[in-house]
């Protein structure tokens, strides 16, 4: 590349910087520029200019064909809502010639596309969250002692059991905290039958397995039997 070359690169991209911060609006009546789709190309885009008042057939000064109507529609769209200007468009194009649109619809397109990729990641991270439950053990209001299931896409818990006393709510806790494998099932549960049925099978498969451990002579004693059980 000449130094003129790179002078006039510089001065694009110095040109198309500036302008992306502030692009100053026209009135349309004045606006000898404007951008419309190709009729014989839906991903295509063409920058016409006519002179105010002129009735001489506008003048194709720039026209692009995108890979994808969502590339195409990021200028276009830009265009529509204000955010670009048909004469910046149009004094860009005779100032620096195509490639200098070209460049400006590719950094549009690039910024965009990594938009869109950011937002399908995030919903596919929120899709894999909701189905991830966690158990927490929490001091609730007024002394009283919370045992909770909750998606980890969810900043509430989906099911909630209070006890007065600690001691109870770690007794379930020991049996619960083993069957991780099962959280989503049990929330299931109970927005199929209610949280109040959740609990009350809950409370019922720790009492068989408490019986169990005991009959085993693996209980710990007390009123958590199941402290130092382990799930098997």
């Amino acid at each position: 590349m000449t130094a003129r070359g790179t002078i006039d690169a510089l001065q694009v991209r110095s040109y198309i910087h500036s302008a992306m911060q502030l692009i100053p609006l026209h009135d349309p009546a004045d606006n000898a520029f404007r951008l419309r789709q190709n009729g014989k190309s839906k991903n295509a885009l063409e920058l016409l200019a006519q002179p105010p008042g002129s009735r001489a057939a506008p003048t194709i000064v720039w026209s692009r064909r995108f890979e994808t109507t969502e590339d195409r529609d990021t200028l276009l769209g830009a265009v529509k809502k204000g955010q670009l200007d048909t004469v910046f468009l149009g004094r860009l194009t005779m100032m620096f010639g195509s490639d200098a649109l070209d460049e400006l619809a590719d950094r549009l397109v690039a910024a965009a596309r990594s938009k869109r990729e950011e937002k399908l990641e995030e919903a596919a991270e929120r899709a894999r969250k909701h189905f991830v439950v966690n158990l927490y053990a929490r001091e609730g209001k007024h002394g009283r002692h919370l045992l909770e299931l909750q998606r980890k896409s969810s900043d509430t818990a989906e099911w909630s059991i209070t006890y007065d006393r600690a001691i109870e709510r770690d007794r379930l806790c020991d049996w619960l905290r083993w069957q991780k494998g099962r959280f989503l099932g049990f929330l299931e549960h109970a927005a199929e039958h209610g949280g109040e049925a959740l609990s009350r099978m809950l409370i019922d498969e720790m009492f068989a397995a408490e019986r169990r451990v005991r009959a085993e002579r693996r209980g710990a004693g007390g009123m958590r039997p199941l402290r130092m059980w382990r799930g098997d």
